[in-house]
């Protein structure tokens, strides 16, 4: 099975909700303090290397082993990978936000009878509410994909006030055989080698004032 796109993905890039309520937004620009990581798709800083932009508006991260595969002969534990990322943010004084929303960008190899899902987690720090989502493809397919997550207001996790409390994104990558017996032979690849975003109150965050 020959891999010829890599997969990407986009942190933060859709626009800011139009609800009255959040059409304001602080004059002074969230900006990233670090990024930290972990998981088994990103195990020591070998695996993955951060760059954060001067104006701390944007970053990319990028991965040498964030790869899930399955097929013969590799053990279940190839076909699940996850790579946790830590923002601490520094948030401006008065103000609290919420993600509004997140697109991935990838690239998915699979045979018949191999699944492969894309799932996203994000929380706040100190917080036990989470938003989860997840997107799945079954073979054969062989395609870049794009996933957008879309979080509801109604339900979107918020910043605490005065208090800092860094954002979490664990991104999860599974490949699987659904019937061993039937595709013995089927095999199926999905790669993640970079995470790149923007980190600015136009760009997939929501604000309101403090109360």
């Amino acid at each position: 099975m020959k891999i010829q796109s890599l997969l990407k993905l986009l942190a933060p890039v859709a626009a800011l909700a139009s609800t009255p309520l959040f059409a304001d937004a602080p004059g002074e620009p969230i900006r990233i303090e670090n990024i930290a990581f972990k998981g088994t798709g990103c195990p020591d800083n070998s695996t993955a290397s951060v760059n954060i932009s001067d104006d701390k508006q944007a970053f990319t991260v990028a991965f040498s082993e964030f790869v899930a595969e399955t097929g013969p002969g590799l053990p279940l534990t190839a076909g699940r990978k996850n790579c946790n990322l830590t923002l601490d943010l520094d948030i401006p004084a008065g103000w609290q936000f919420s993600i509004a929303s997140f697109n991935f960008r990838g690239f998915a190899a699979i045979d018949e009878g191999v699944s492969a899902s894309h799932e996203a987690t994000y929380f706040l720090q100190g917080d036990r509410r989470q938003q989860k989502f997840s997107s799945t493809e079954n073979g054969p397919a062989e395609k870049d994909y794009v996933y957008t997550d879309n979080i509801g207001i109604s339900s979107a996790v918020w910043s605490a006030c005065g208090v800092k409390r860094a954002l979490s994104v664990n991104t999860v990558l599974r490949v699987w055989n659904t019937d061993k017996n039937r595709f013995p032979n089927s095999a199926g690849i999905l790669t993640n080698d970079t995470i790149d975003g923007e980190i600015v109150q136009k760009y997939g965050i929501t604000w309101r004032r403090c109360s």
